[in-house]
């Protein structure tokens, strides 16, 4: 019994010895290959690969031979593995790579031809092997797999394939012929032919190749009358185009073709409000609603919410034209009871519009009033609402009476982004008041908020504090840079301009200069006055650049230029060095996507 337990404690180190053992020999193994030195790998991965013939060691193991010259060696290895993995096609495509490339022409053709003999039935695979194919320029060969494909695999459209190797081989517009044969046969594959076209062709630039893209979806149209993907293909590539107004055309004459519902309009008008093209945004509405299409009460909220960005975005109207919008607003919201069939969007926006706008604040705290205690409404809506109403109390200087509602909206959502946003907008009450440190205390919780906005706002507010507060002779500064603050977002801009310079005169040395150019640079973007916004923002990246709000400055510099001035090149430069200079900078994401989508990229939803 005594010599079975010895054997047995004998066993077990032998194999934490070879299991050490291997550990090492795969560590060395590693090194020696990271570091070119194939000959001592070699040494490592050739009982590596005996013991264990998998992917990995094959593929070092065969490196490692031809590194050293051991052509022989690495065909043996080869046979050796094809013969273990019998169907294994991407295999013998390397090994024929392999024959290739030590000039072993008949052994490589003998290779391919046995590889052509096969069937193929699965399409994943067709696919593997055409990847590989073409990653070697195999295009002929790509073509004949393709065509043995077409006998055994039903119902598959590989006219994608040789798309796939017409791309390969230069041949964009050839590649675009067989997409719109697949069209014809399967329209529900059109966004993947759209994904497939704009990785194609550049739609940033006015081309002559463009013009053959527009042409032949023309003339597949023409051909084929009755199929109306055609019609949305071209629709689709006047947005890519951000050819607006072609796009216009064309959606509203294919609207009509298919007697639609005026889903097509809505929905290049909430593309054009997403380009700030608002004037085609309300055209394509107006016609829904003229038309008394299905989705007219749709149609009406957009361009109320169309109405709205123009007003929050542009910031340029007159009284008239500021009233004119309410009218339609209060319209709309006196025939449809919209909070109860679960959209809060319109009586929010028109709310906003009084208030922050319209100088009519007492109105929308009363209309708010009214609406959060309305029977019917959900939790969230009420939330929503409540939100709204503290906003407006800030807009009238009730400050510590929006502080209240934003605690108990804070307590009552903890774990929902209204919440966070509750929260940190109490924070900023503490900050206006100038609490610091408590306002500080709460931004450090908001910092790992999952709303990556929130998140972002407190990380630029609490750097804001942290900079510039601290010392006992900061305070005053401060807290006249906070008031200031405050009497913008109370859209106050004498007030907070006379408080503004007065921290120029009473703390000439203040860190604050920096901050307050950012601050005059943002009074005058909400006023609409974007010339002189831009010349602030532009001082302060040119006198402090490395300070904390330069990029913040970039940044807005190149949504001005992208939205009010047109001017996408200078945009897209301004937000390429966002990225090059600040590459931590909080809006470097934001910055990407904004990059794609001047671009033409297709953006995930």
């Amino acid at each position: 019994m005594k010599s079975k337990r010895n054997f047995l404690v004998f066993f077990c180190f032998f194999l934490i010895g070879v299991h050490a053992q291997t550990e090492t020999d795969i560590q060395l193994a590693q090194y020696y290959y990271a570091n070119g030195e194939f000959s001592k790998a070699l040494i490592y991965y050739e009982p590596l690969y005996n013991s264990s013939p998998n992917k990995v060691y094959f593929s070092r193991y065969l490196d490692c031979l031809i590194n050293t010259g051991d052509k022989k060696g690495a065909e043996k290895l080869f046979k050796k593995q094809v013969s273990a993995n019998a169907s294994d096609v991407i295999l013998k495509i390397q090994f024929y790579f392999f024959y290739q490339g030590i000039a072993e022409e008949d052994k490589a053709k003998k290779v391919k031809n046995e590889i052509l003999k096969l069937d193929f039935y699965d399409s994943k695979e067709v696919q593997d092997i055409i990847d590989n194919l073409l990653a070697i320029d195999e295009f002929d060969w790509a073509k004949d797999i393709v065509d043995k494909a077409k006998k055994t695999i039903k119902f598959y459209p590989f006219e994608l394939w040789l798309a796939q190797i017409c791309t390969a081989q230069g041949d964009k517009l050839k590649a675009l012929e067989f997409y719109l044969q697949v069209l014809s046969k399967n329209s529900s594959m059109k966004e993947q032919i759209q994904l497939e076209i704009a990785a194609n062709f550049d739609f940033s630039k006015d081309s002559e190749e463009l013009k053959q893209v527009k042409n032949r979806f023309l003339l597949a149209g023409q051909k084929d009358p009755s199929n109306t993907v055609y019609a949305e293909m071209l629709i689709w590539f006047f947005l890519q185009s951000k050819n607006f107004s072609a796009a216009y055309q064309q959606c509203a004459a294919y609207e009509k073709r298919i007697q639609g519902d005026g889903q097509s309009l809505i929905d290049f008008a909430t593309t054009c409000l997403e380009n700030n093209e608002f004037d085609l945004a309300v055209k394509a509405l107006n016609e829904v609603i003229n038309q008394n299409l299905t989705l007219k009460i749709e149609a009406q909220q957009w361009r109320l919410s169309a109405y709205f960005k123009q007003v929050t975005s542009l910031r340029k109207f007159t009284q008239d034209e500021i009233n004119a919008i309410i009218a339609d607003y209060e319209q709309f919201l006196s025939q449809n009871d919209i909070l109860r069939y679960g959209s809060d969007r319109i009586v929010l926006e028109y709310a906003e519009i009084l208030g922050f706008y319209a100088n009519q604040a007492s109105k929308a705290k009363e209309y708010l009033e009214k609406k959060v205690v309305e029977n019917g409404i959900t939790d969230m809506q009420r939330a929503k609402i409540r939100l709204k109403l503290a906003d407006v109390c800030v807009i009238m200087d009730s400050i510590w009476d929006a502080s209240l509602m934003y605690m108990q909206i804070n307590d009552a959502f903890k774990f929902e982004p209204i919440g966070n946003e509750a929260k940190f907008k109490n924070a900023r009450i503490f900050y206006f008041d100038g609490e610091f440190e408590y306002a500080q205390s709460q931004l450090d919780v908001l910092k790992q908020a999952t709303s990556r906005f929130i998140s972002n706002d407190a990380i630029q507010l609490s750097l804001l504090i942290l900079e510039n507060y601290g010392l006992d002779s900061n305070y005053d500064a401060m807290s006249a840079y906070a008031k200031s603050e405050l009497l913008l977002l109370q859209r106050r801009y004498q007030e907070a301009f006379q408080w503004m310079d007065s921290i120029s005169i009473k703390f000439p040395q203040s860190v604050l200069n920096d901050d307050l150019l950012f601050l005059k640079g943002k009074a005058f973007m909400q006023q609409g006055a974007y010339d002189q916004a831009m010349e602030f923002f532009q001082r302060l990246v040119s006198t402090y650049p490395t300070e904390l709000l330069a990029d913040d400055a970039l940044f807005q510099m190149a949504k001005l230029l992208e939205e009010h001035y047109k001017d996408i090149e200078e945009a897209k430069a301004v937000f390429l060095k966002i990225i090059d200079k600040y590459p931590g900078s909080v809006y470097t994401e934001e910055t990407r996507l904004r990059l794609r989508r001047l671009r033409g990229d297709i953006l995930p939803d």
